[in-house]
């Protein structure tokens, strides 16, 4: 299954809007990043050395202070998401971005255990259900693969019998 990075950034007197949309769509955690930014249309106009001391006091001084909401979600999950942020935001500035990861790694300190590296891959061929030519999307972990369709969402699943480890 594939994820997305998804990422909101938003105005700070938002912020609680833009949460309870958040956990009123599902989601079940989130990590919240403090930010200055200006918009194309505030930073118009503006010419400023090119040194980094007047840069950084030009963001201090004129920048507004946002955030930066982030999610890991299940894709087909991230349109009703987005949506739910889109209705609680409505007449608010905000942008909204979604950012596909192709792997994600969590290393656990404690457990020292050997993982296969997981085959994330995409391939445009007809697909077996609809028949479409579309984007098909391929998983292989150590055990098993699942290709499904970008299209229809039918999915093939495979368990893979025999793993065979190379020697060193």
């Amino acid at each position: 299954m594939l994820k997305v990075h998804l990422r909101v950034f938003v105005e700070v007197e938002n912020l609680g809007k833009a949460m309870n949309a958040l956990v009123d769509a599902g989601i079940t955690g989130f990590y919240v990043l403090e930010y200055k930014g200006m918009s194309p249309q505030d930073w118009k106009g503006f010419a400023i050395k090119e040194d980094p001391k007047s840069a950084i006091s030009l963001i201090r001084d004129y920048a507004t202070d946002a955030m930066l909401i982030c999610s890991v979600v299940e894709e087909e999950r991230t349109d009703e998401i987005v949506e739910s942020v889109m209705k609680a935001l409505e007449g608010e500035k905000y942008t909204i971005l979604e950012v596909p990861i192709r792997r994600i790694i969590v290393n656990y300190k404690s457990e020292v255990q050997e993982r296969a590296e997981t085959w994330l891959m995409e391939k445009k061929v007809p697909c077996f259900y609809c028949g479409e030519n579309a984007v098909q999307r391929i998983r292989i972990d150590m055990n098993k693969a699942k290709i499904w369709c970008t299209n229809c969402g039918a999915a093939r699943y495979y368990l893979i019998k025999g793993v065979e480890k190379e020697e060193n």
